[in-house]
């Protein structure tokens, strides 16, 4: 089955950032978008114009030339706390952009300047990639985006440094669990049961508490549409201190496409699983059973709180496709 007639062309993203950039200067009536124009060129040195993928709370500009555009100019609504940039950058390296507050604000927004991410946000480039083409090239791309999105994530584990566990974690994820239960049929309470039981694993001493997105959408992540290579993941200002794992939910953005009604994945995602935990493991090396478990147990969980709090009868359809298989 062709799943691709399920993504977005990328017009319709060109019409959201139409409207997120109309709705930004509703909210920030004290500036102009001609005067965050100008504070862009003067700090780019160059006419600017804007990315092609916007925010929900941000306005982003670059040069106007292709050829001059090394840096994007970022207009936001909130302050980012650039200690867990810091983070992100430690944890996961190049796949994060380098990037400063600048020095004023501008009304009652603040400035950022970041490196440019070469390539293209996914959900631009999404339905070529989940195309079912004759073309085996382009099946490859995915397998290749697969690998390094299984790359990302290890890079995290890899890098992982002690840090402070948020306070009631453990607590506060039981009750999300709680929640989620109630009016979920039997076989996905048997799933859910099984999580609430081992959710103490991710909590072990040495299991690792890692810096993680938490906002893995096809938007958040930038690939060079000729060979399927992630060049970049974007937006980290909801970024989240929790066990290992939690954002694994992120791959099923690469396998398929939820619509209102389901979850669609491309034909070969179990082979493209497959491909993705042997490039995890592989990544992380040799780990323990109870680790593979706790990362399970995770990923399931990460799935649980994305989808749980959905309609409850679209909620229960996402998650017999994604917490079933």
């Amino acid at each position: 089955m062709d799943i691709s007639k399920y993504a977005a062309e990328a017009a319709s993203y060109d019409n959201l950032s139409v409207f997120q950039i109309s709705r930004f200067f509703k909210q920030h009536s004290l500036i102009t978008r001609d005067a965050c124009d100008s504070l862009a060129t003067d700090i780019l040195r160059c006419p600017v114009t804007p990315t092609p993928v916007q925010g929900g709370s941000s306005y982003t500009v670059t040069a106007i030339d292709s050829s001059r555009a090394s840096k994007v100019v970022q207009f936001r609504s909130k302050e980012l706390d650039m200690h867990l940039m810091k983070l992100a950058r430690q944890s996961y390296g190049g796949f994060v952009p380098n990037g400063e507050l600048y020095s004023v604000m501008l009304g009652d927004v603040h400035v950022y300047v970041w490196d440019i991410i070469p390539g293209t946000a996914f959900c631009r480039v999404r339905r070529e990639f989940l195309a079912c083409d004759v073309d085996v090239r382009m099946e490859q791309r995915l397998y290749q985006t697969v690998q390094d999105f299984a790359r990302f994530l290890a890079a995290s584990w890899n890098n992982s440094t002690p840090m402070e566990q948020p306070l009631g974690l453990l607590h506060e994820y039981s009750d999300i669990l709680d929640r989620i239960s109630q009016g979920l049929p039997e076989r996905l309470q048997v799933k859910l049961n099984e999580v609430r039981k081992e959710l103490p694993l991710l909590f072990r001493p040495e299991y690792p508490m890692v810096f993680q997105h938490d906002d893995l959408l096809e938007n958040n992540i930038h690939v060079d549409e000729t060979t399927g290579h992630i060049t970049g993941i974007v937006d980290w200002s909801d970024a989240i201190i929790a066990p290992f794992g939690i954002s694994l939910g992120g791959l099923e953005t690469l396998l398929g496409v939820q619509t209102m009604t389901n979850w669609h994945f491309h034909p070969s995602h179990l082979s493209l699983r497959r491909y993705f935990w042997r490039t995890l493991y592989s990544e992380i090396g040799s780990i323990s059973k109870e680790d593979q478990r706790s990362i399970e147990v995770a990923r399931l969980f990460g799935l649980l709180w994305a989808h749980g709090f959905e309609e409850k009868d679209r909620a229960i359809v996402y998650l017999e496709a994604l917490c079933l298989l």
